[in-house]
Protein backbone atom coordinates (compact mmCIF):
# COMPACT_ATOMS: atom_id res chain seq x y z
CA UNK A 1 0.00 0.00 0.00
CA UNK A 2 2.63 2.35 1.23
CA UNK A 3 4.92 1.69 -2.59
CA UNK A 4 1.20 2.18 -4.62
CA UNK A 5 1.00 5.21 -2.68
CA UNK A 6 4.72 6.52 -3.82
CA UNK A 7 4.60 5.19 -7.11
CA UNK A 8 1.08 7.46 -7.31
CA UNK A 9 3.22 10.33 -5.77
CA UNK A 10 6.27 10.36 -7.60
CA UNK A 11 4.25 10.11 -10.74
CA UNK A 12 2.18 12.84 -9.90
CA UNK A 13 5.31 14.79 -9.03
CA UNK A 14 6.77 14.06 -12.32
CA UNK A 15 4.09 15.03 -14.77
CA UNK A 16 3.91 18.10 -12.60
CA UNK A 17 7.76 18.82 -13.19
CA UNK A 18 7.13 17.31 -17.13
CA UNK A 19 4.17 20.33 -17.70
CA UNK A 20 6.37 23.16 -15.89
CA UNK A 21 9.27 22.38 -18.10
CA UNK A 22 6.99 21.97 -20.79
CA UNK A 23 5.30 25.70 -20.40
CA UNK A 24 9.00 26.42 -19.73
CA UNK A 25 10.41 25.46 -22.88
CA UNK A 26 6.98 27.18 -24.72
CA UNK A 27 8.15 30.97 -26.50
CA UNK A 28 6.87 33.72 -24.99
CA UNK A 29 4.06 35.70 -26.64
CA UNK A 30 5.83 38.13 -29.19
CA UNK A 31 5.05 41.77 -27.96
CA UNK A 32 1.95 42.13 -30.72
CA UNK A 33 0.04 39.07 -28.77
CA UNK A 34 0.50 40.34 -25.91
CA UNK A 35 -2.39 42.04 -24.16
CA UNK A 36 -4.93 42.03 -27.46
CA UNK A 37 -7.37 39.91 -25.75
CA UNK A 38 -7.79 42.75 -23.09
CA UNK A 39 -7.85 45.42 -25.26
CA UNK A 40 -9.46 46.68 -28.44
CA UNK A 41 -7.92 47.56 -31.59
CA UNK A 42 -6.87 50.70 -31.22
CA UNK A 43 -8.81 52.92 -34.17
CA UNK A 44 -7.23 55.24 -36.37
CA UNK A 45 -8.79 57.57 -39.28
CA UNK A 46 -7.24 57.09 -42.48
CA UNK A 47 -7.73 58.58 -46.33
CA UNK A 48 -7.11 59.75 -49.44
CA UNK A 49 -4.02 62.07 -48.57
CA UNK A 50 -0.49 61.19 -49.43
CA UNK A 51 0.87 62.83 -45.86
CA UNK A 52 -1.39 59.21 -44.62
CA UNK A 53 -0.37 56.42 -46.57
CA UNK A 54 2.90 55.74 -44.37
CA UNK A 55 -0.15 54.31 -42.44
CA UNK A 56 -0.74 51.91 -45.08
CA UNK A 57 2.69 50.41 -45.23
CA UNK A 58 2.57 49.57 -41.54
CA UNK A 59 -0.45 47.59 -41.95
CA UNK A 60 1.08 45.45 -44.88
CA UNK A 61 4.61 45.50 -43.37
CA UNK A 62 3.05 44.34 -40.05
CA UNK A 63 5.07 47.03 -38.53
CA UNK A 64 1.93 47.87 -36.25
CA UNK A 65 2.41 43.90 -34.94
CA UNK A 66 6.15 44.04 -34.89
CA UNK A 67 5.97 47.27 -32.16
CA UNK A 68 3.17 45.52 -30.30
CA UNK A 69 -0.24 47.27 -30.77
CA UNK A 70 -3.48 46.04 -32.11
CA UNK A 71 -4.47 48.83 -34.78
CA UNK A 72 -7.38 48.91 -37.15
CA UNK A 73 -7.24 51.82 -39.74
CA UNK A 74 -10.70 53.28 -40.19
CA UNK A 75 -10.61 54.18 -44.07
CA UNK A 76 -13.20 57.57 -45.18
CA UNK A 77 -12.81 58.38 -48.52
CA UNK A 78 -14.18 61.50 -47.20
CA UNK A 79 -11.42 63.83 -45.60
CA UNK A 80 -13.72 65.89 -43.89
CA UNK A 81 -15.59 63.02 -42.67
CA UNK A 82 -12.66 61.56 -41.16
CA UNK A 83 -12.90 64.81 -38.22
CA UNK A 84 -16.70 63.79 -37.63
CA UNK A 85 -15.50 60.11 -36.64
CA UNK A 86 -13.28 61.77 -34.23
CA UNK A 87 -15.49 64.05 -33.13
CA UNK A 88 -18.56 61.37 -32.89
CA UNK A 89 -16.07 58.82 -31.01
CA UNK A 90 -15.80 56.09 -33.58
CA UNK A 91 -11.74 56.70 -33.89
CA UNK A 92 -9.30 56.47 -31.08
CA UNK A 93 -6.94 58.54 -33.22
CA UNK A 94 -7.11 61.21 -36.06
CA UNK A 95 -4.15 63.03 -38.93
CA UNK A 96 -4.82 66.59 -39.78
CA UNK A 97 -3.91 70.10 -40.51
CA UNK A 98 -3.20 72.51 -37.69
CA UNK A 99 -6.11 74.58 -38.24
CA UNK A 100 -8.60 71.48 -38.00
CA UNK A 101 -6.78 70.13 -35.29
CA UNK A 102 -7.27 73.49 -33.37
CA UNK A 103 -10.86 73.81 -33.97
CA UNK A 104 -11.40 70.06 -33.11
CA UNK A 105 -9.48 70.76 -29.75
CA UNK A 106 -11.69 73.98 -28.95
CA UNK A 107 -14.33 71.74 -29.40
CA UNK A 108 -13.10 68.71 -27.71
CA UNK A 109 -10.24 69.60 -25.33
CA UNK A 110 -9.83 65.93 -23.97
CA UNK A 111 -7.45 64.99 -26.93
CA UNK A 112 -3.44 65.65 -27.49
CA UNK A 113 -1.10 66.36 -30.70
CA UNK A 114 1.37 63.75 -30.08
CA UNK A 115 2.98 63.63 -33.78
CA UNK A 116 4.19 66.44 -35.76
CA UNK A 117 4.62 63.97 -38.90
CA UNK A 118 5.18 66.45 -42.22
CA UNK A 119 4.48 69.22 -44.43
CA UNK A 120 3.28 70.29 -47.98
CA UNK A 121 6.10 71.97 -49.45
CA UNK A 122 4.09 72.04 -53.42
CA UNK A 123 2.01 69.53 -52.87
CA UNK A 124 -1.08 71.79 -52.19
CA UNK A 125 -1.88 73.88 -55.29
CA UNK A 126 -3.70 76.55 -56.77
CA UNK A 127 -4.67 75.73 -60.15
CA UNK A 128 -6.19 78.68 -62.62
CA UNK A 129 -7.95 78.85 -66.18
CA UNK A 130 -5.55 79.32 -69.06
CA UNK A 131 -6.70 82.90 -69.53
CA UNK A 132 -5.89 83.89 -65.83
CA UNK A 133 -1.99 85.04 -66.80
CA UNK A 134 -1.30 86.71 -63.37
CA UNK A 135 -2.27 86.62 -59.68
CA UNK A 136 -4.16 90.21 -59.68
CA UNK A 137 -6.18 88.98 -62.70
CA UNK A 138 -8.04 86.78 -60.44
CA UNK A 139 -9.70 90.09 -58.80
CA UNK A 140 -13.33 89.83 -59.27
CA UNK A 141 -13.37 85.48 -59.75
CA UNK A 142 -14.01 82.73 -58.48
CA UNK A 143 -11.93 81.13 -56.48
CA UNK A 144 -12.95 77.77 -54.88
CA UNK A 145 -11.35 76.78 -51.58
CA UNK A 146 -12.76 75.24 -48.52
CA UNK A 147 -13.77 77.88 -46.42
CA UNK A 148 -12.13 77.99 -42.48
CA UNK A 149 -9.74 75.90 -43.58
CA UNK A 150 -6.30 75.08 -45.55
CA UNK A 151 -7.94 75.92 -48.60
CA UNK A 152 -8.66 79.41 -47.68
CA UNK A 153 -5.58 80.40 -45.79
CA UNK A 154 -3.40 79.44 -48.91
CA UNK A 155 -5.99 81.93 -50.75
CA UNK A 156 -5.27 84.19 -48.42
CA UNK A 157 -1.61 83.89 -48.54
CA UNK A 158 -1.29 84.22 -52.13
CA UNK A 159 -3.89 87.59 -52.44
CA UNK A 160 -2.28 89.06 -49.65
CA UNK A 161 1.45 88.78 -51.42
CA UNK A 162 0.12 90.10 -54.53
CA UNK A 163 -2.23 93.03 -53.02
CA UNK A 164 -5.47 91.83 -52.79
CA UNK A 165 -7.49 90.67 -50.26
CA UNK A 166 -10.42 87.75 -49.87
CA UNK A 167 -13.02 90.46 -49.99
CA UNK A 168 -11.55 91.05 -53.70
CA UNK A 169 -12.50 87.73 -55.31
CA UNK A 170 -15.73 85.32 -54.10
CA UNK A 171 -14.78 82.41 -52.48
CA UNK A 172 -16.70 79.23 -53.87
CA UNK A 173 -16.87 76.88 -50.53
CA UNK A 174 -15.93 73.78 -53.08
CA UNK A 175 -13.77 70.32 -51.95
CA UNK A 176 -10.61 69.57 -53.72
CA UNK A 177 -11.39 66.79 -55.66
CA UNK A 178 -14.27 68.47 -57.36
CA UNK A 179 -11.92 71.65 -58.57
CA UNK A 180 -10.57 70.17 -62.19
CA UNK A 181 -14.17 69.82 -63.51
CA UNK A 182 -15.37 72.94 -61.70
CA UNK A 183 -12.07 75.13 -63.91
CA UNK A 184 -12.80 72.60 -67.40
CA UNK A 185 -16.70 74.08 -67.11
CA UNK A 186 -15.46 77.65 -66.03
CA UNK A 187 -17.68 77.87 -62.86
CA UNK A 188 -14.51 78.98 -61.19
CA UNK A 189 -11.28 80.73 -62.19
CA UNK A 190 -9.11 79.40 -59.96
CA UNK A 191 -8.87 76.66 -56.66
CA UNK A 192 -6.92 74.80 -53.94
CA UNK A 193 -6.47 71.29 -54.66
CA UNK A 194 -3.66 68.34 -54.73
CA UNK A 195 -2.89 65.66 -56.93
CA UNK A 196 -4.13 63.49 -58.82
CA UNK A 197 -6.53 66.54 -59.40
CA UNK A 198 -3.57 69.17 -60.31
CA UNK A 199 -2.94 66.20 -63.03
CA UNK A 200 -6.45 66.17 -64.30
CA UNK A 201 -7.10 70.00 -64.08
CA UNK A 202 -3.90 70.55 -66.21
CA UNK A 203 -5.64 68.26 -68.95
CA UNK A 204 -8.45 70.78 -69.68
CA UNK A 205 -5.58 73.70 -69.61
CA UNK A 206 -5.27 75.03 -66.29
CA UNK A 207 -2.21 75.58 -64.69
CA UNK A 208 -0.56 75.86 -61.10
CA UNK A 209 -0.37 79.70 -60.36
CA UNK A 210 0.71 79.62 -56.14
CA UNK A 211 1.63 76.19 -54.16
CA UNK A 212 2.33 75.33 -50.64
CA UNK A 213 5.81 75.78 -51.82
CA UNK A 214 5.71 79.11 -51.24
CA UNK A 215 4.32 78.75 -47.62
CA UNK A 216 7.27 76.47 -46.04
CA UNK A 217 5.69 75.19 -42.71
CA UNK A 218 2.54 76.84 -43.00
CA UNK A 219 0.19 73.41 -43.93
CA UNK A 220 1.49 70.58 -41.88
CA UNK A 221 0.21 67.37 -40.48
CA UNK A 222 -0.20 66.33 -36.84
CA UNK A 223 -1.27 63.43 -35.33
CA UNK A 224 -4.02 63.42 -32.00
CA UNK A 225 -5.28 61.28 -29.81
CA UNK A 226 -8.04 61.12 -27.25
CA UNK A 227 -6.44 61.70 -23.33
CA UNK A 228 -8.34 58.76 -22.29
CA UNK A 229 -6.52 56.57 -24.64
CA UNK A 230 -3.35 58.67 -24.00
CA UNK A 231 -3.84 58.03 -19.96
CA UNK A 232 -5.14 54.28 -20.65
CA UNK A 233 -2.91 53.11 -23.49
CA UNK A 234 0.26 55.18 -23.61
CA UNK A 235 2.53 51.99 -24.57
CA UNK A 236 -0.40 51.54 -27.46
CA UNK A 237 0.34 55.24 -28.60
CA UNK A 238 4.32 54.92 -28.22
CA UNK A 239 3.96 51.51 -30.36
CA UNK A 240 1.87 53.50 -33.09
CA UNK A 241 4.44 56.15 -33.16
CA UNK A 242 7.40 53.34 -33.39
CA UNK A 243 5.25 52.03 -36.19
CA UNK A 244 4.69 54.96 -37.88
CA UNK A 245 8.49 56.00 -38.26
CA UNK A 246 9.24 52.28 -39.25
CA UNK A 247 6.79 53.03 -42.08
CA UNK A 248 8.20 56.34 -43.29
CA UNK A 249 11.86 54.74 -43.29
CA UNK A 250 11.00 52.19 -45.12
CA UNK A 251 8.88 54.08 -48.03
CA UNK A 252 11.72 56.56 -48.08
CA UNK A 253 14.37 53.27 -48.76
CA UNK A 254 11.79 51.19 -51.00
CA UNK A 255 9.93 53.71 -52.78
CA UNK A 256 8.53 51.48 -55.76
CA UNK A 257 7.81 49.07 -53.16
CA UNK A 258 6.43 51.18 -50.77
CA UNK A 259 4.06 52.84 -53.78
CA UNK A 260 2.52 49.72 -55.00
CA UNK A 261 1.47 48.54 -51.29
CA UNK A 262 -0.05 51.94 -50.85
CA UNK A 263 -2.04 51.76 -53.98
CA UNK A 264 -2.94 48.53 -53.48
CA UNK A 265 -4.44 49.21 -49.89
CA UNK A 266 -6.01 52.30 -51.38
CA UNK A 267 -7.06 50.89 -54.68
CA UNK A 268 -5.64 53.94 -56.71
CA UNK A 269 -2.98 53.65 -59.38
CA UNK A 270 0.37 53.59 -58.30
CA UNK A 271 1.07 56.32 -60.79
CA UNK A 272 -1.16 58.30 -59.14
CA UNK A 273 1.16 58.09 -55.83
CA UNK A 274 4.47 60.57 -54.95
CA UNK A 275 5.82 62.72 -52.41
CA UNK A 276 6.91 65.16 -54.74
CA UNK A 277 5.60 68.80 -52.83
CA UNK A 278 5.46 66.87 -49.89
CA UNK A 279 7.88 66.53 -46.75
CA UNK A 280 8.08 63.23 -44.23
CA UNK A 281 9.75 63.98 -41.33
CA UNK A 282 12.09 61.88 -39.79
CA UNK A 283 12.04 61.30 -35.72
CA UNK A 284 14.88 64.30 -35.10
CA UNK A 285 13.23 66.35 -37.02
CA UNK A 286 10.05 65.67 -35.00
CA UNK A 287 12.08 66.13 -32.08
CA UNK A 288 13.39 69.83 -33.17
CA UNK A 289 10.44 71.15 -34.33
CA UNK A 290 8.48 69.66 -31.11
CA UNK A 291 11.17 71.65 -28.66
CA UNK A 292 10.29 75.25 -27.59
CA UNK A 293 12.32 77.96 -29.59
CA UNK A 294 11.91 81.39 -32.24
CA UNK A 295 11.84 79.45 -35.12
CA UNK A 296 9.23 79.49 -37.76
CA UNK A 297 9.02 76.05 -38.26
CA UNK A 298 8.63 75.22 -34.69
CA UNK A 299 5.45 74.18 -33.54
CA UNK A 300 4.66 77.64 -31.27
CA UNK A 301 4.88 80.06 -34.41
CA UNK A 302 3.34 77.78 -36.31
CA UNK A 303 0.14 77.26 -34.53
CA UNK A 304 -0.34 80.97 -33.51
CA UNK A 305 -0.64 81.81 -36.97
CA UNK A 306 -3.47 79.15 -37.42
CA UNK A 307 -5.22 80.30 -34.50
CA UNK A 308 -4.62 83.88 -35.63
CA UNK A 309 -6.62 83.14 -38.73
CA UNK A 310 -9.17 81.10 -36.36
CA UNK A 311 -10.31 83.65 -34.45
CA UNK A 312 -10.10 86.02 -37.03
CA UNK A 313 -12.65 84.07 -39.13
CA UNK A 314 -14.86 84.12 -36.59
CA UNK A 315 -14.35 80.06 -36.24
CA UNK A 316 -12.25 80.19 -32.54
CA UNK A 317 -13.75 82.07 -29.40
CA UNK A 318 -10.69 82.00 -27.03
CA UNK A 319 -7.25 81.49 -28.09
CA UNK A 320 -5.99 77.51 -26.40
CA UNK A 321 -3.08 76.85 -24.25
CA UNK A 322 -0.34 75.56 -26.59
CA UNK A 323 1.01 73.44 -23.71
CA UNK A 324 -2.28 72.10 -23.05
CA UNK A 325 -2.27 71.06 -26.67
CA UNK A 326 1.18 69.21 -27.13
CA UNK A 327 2.44 65.80 -25.73
CA UNK A 328 5.81 64.92 -27.21
CA UNK A 329 6.37 62.33 -24.28
CA UNK A 330 4.66 59.33 -26.55
CA UNK A 331 7.54 60.13 -29.35
CA UNK A 332 10.41 57.19 -29.23
CA UNK A 333 14.02 58.25 -27.69
CA UNK A 334 15.98 60.32 -29.61
CA UNK A 335 18.80 57.32 -29.58
CA UNK A 336 16.15 55.08 -30.61
CA UNK A 337 16.45 52.91 -34.28
CA UNK A 338 13.01 51.43 -34.09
Amino acid sequence: MKTSAVRRTIAGLTVAVLSVLASACQPDPSPGDRGKEARPPLRFSHGYWLGYFPLSIAEEKGFFDQQGVDVELVFNPDLYGMISDFTAGKVDGLPWTMEVVVRILAREPDARVVLYSGQTAGADVIMARPEIQTISDLKGKKIAAKTGAMGEMLVSEMLERNGLAIDDVTLVNVGETDVAQLLANNTIQAGHTWEPYVTQAAKSGAKAIFSSKETPALFADFTLFRSTVLRDRPDDVRAFIRAWFQAVEFWKAHPQEGNEIIAKALKIPASDISTDGYELFSLEEVRRRFAPNNDPTSLAPLVNKHIDFLVQDGQLGRRPDLDSIFDSSFLPPATSRE
